[in-house]
């Protein structure tokens, strides 16, 4: 089957490292900030794909505020994009043409520099490349190829090798999934001994997510026993889309999947609980739990406790607060939140929220009520909410880099 990309593609990311500092009175190679003796203060910056191009914007640290876009070339049609937190790299999906670009970006400036050898084949026939996740340890990316029904593994060459940042298919790659494979999101077992990759495929007539064990040291992927696992009724066409993985409380661990429907509209988030040992999946006793019309793009806020979903079809905003024991989703106060003229990818950082317009050209932000144990999440747009961007918006990631 051919698929043209359409608005329910989606790669969502949010990455933070810890800040580091280079020596000081000058600048680093990497653009480092003159005159920073101690306690370097990061830099955030939001990117963005569009039509033909990647916008990257400054943010500032303490007013969640934008800066002007600088753009570069970029893919006509990207299904995914994802920054690395400590590496300083970007990596874009270029359906299109089946690969994945990738980028370096300057610490200081955030500026993209194509990474020598890119683009990278996903290893499919055109088009098809689809949905990025990146394993948690950050030596591995993985790749969705949406009309080929796989997923593709790579290393990411280190600092310590001839082309830092460039991508190495892993043996065994591409792995066979589901149909139309959409996005893939990485778990972590929070004992640092195991890692899952789930993708969603999306015309999977029970809507299967597909889940694979990382091999730590080789980044290979083996089956879950029970995979895939389905969304819905089988001939029902549920349609998932994103996936959010979420570690509650305790020993708890839940991943959330947007079902934007195929066949008909699908309106719905399901929850599963997963097994933190295993990858297996079990549905949540409450599940599914109601959204807007076509819930395509997901995202968490920083602290983990409170769920966004865009829903493309009525340009609103789902939020939902997070049960830790249970992964239950309760519907926020004043949810669902006006959107823009369209809504598109979200990012979040801090107290923001970032969501894509792409029939604006803007970014919309919002300010998230998250400071306190007592807190529900509410979204405020800025006084100021929309920021110009390029052409048509669709997919936005953060990285924050240490100077």
């Amino acid at each position: 089957m051919r698929m043209k990309h359409g608005p329910i593609v989606v790669a969502l990311a949010f990455l933070l490292s810890m800040p580091r500092c280079g020596s000081g009175g000058s600048s680093s190679s990497s653009g480092g900030q003159q005159g920073c003796m101690s306690n370097c203060p990061p830099n955030h910056f939001l990117f963005a794909t569009g039509q033909n191009q990647i916008m990257s914007f400054k943010v500032d640290g303490t007013t969640g505020a934008l800066g002007a876009a600088s753009i570069v070339t970029g893919p006509n049609q990207s299904s995914g994009v994802f920054a690395t937190p400590t590496t300083g790299y970007l990596y874009v999906s270029d359906f299109q043409n089946d690969t994945v670009e990738a980028f370096t970006i300057n610490l200081s400036t955030g500026a993209l520099t194509a990474i020598f050898s890119s683009p990278f084949s996903v290893g499919g026939t055109p088009p098809g490349a689809g949905g990025l996740a990146w394993d948690l340890n950050g030596g591995y990316l993985y790749a969705t190829d949406v009309n080929a029904n796989a997923v593709a593994a790579f290393a990411i060459l280190g600092s310590d090798q001839s082309n830092p940042g460039a991508l190495k298919s892993i043996s065994g790659s591409p792995y066979p999934v589901g149909t139309n494979p959409m996005h893939a999101t990485v778990a972590n077992n929070g004992l640092g001994t195991s890692q899952f990759l789930y993708v969603s495929n999306l015309n999977d007539s029970a809507g299967g997510i597909s889940a694979f064990a990382i091999d730590l040291n080789t980044g290979a992927l083996t089956v879950v026993p029970g995979s895939p696992f389905p969304t819905g009724a089988a001939g029902s066409f549920p349609g998932p889309s994103a996936l959010v993985a979420v570690q509650g409380t305790g020993t708890s661990e839940f991943l959330y999947v947007a079902l934007a429907g195929t066949a008909n509209a699908n309106n719905k988030i399901v929850g599963f609980a997963s097994d933190r040992n295993t990858g297996m999946l079990t549905p949540i006793a409450s599940s599914p739990f109601t959204a807007g019309q076509s819930p395509s793009h997901m995202v968490l806020d920083p602290t983990g406790r409170f769920l966004y979903a865009a829903n493309v079809r009525d340009n609103t905003i789902s939020g939902f607060i997070i049960d830790g024991n249970t992964g239950a989703l309760t519907l926020m106060p004043g949810s669902p939140f006006a959107g823009g003229a369209s809504v598109g990818g979200m990012a979040a950082f801090d107290q923001f929220l970032y969501v894509a317009d792409p029939q604006a050209n803007t970014v919309k932000a919002y300010r998230i009520d998250n400071t306190s144990t007592s807190s529900t999440g509410v979204l405020t747009p800025f006084s100021t909410p929309a920021f110009a961007a390029g052409t048509e918006p669709t997919l936005l990631t953060i990285a924050q880099t240490s100077p």
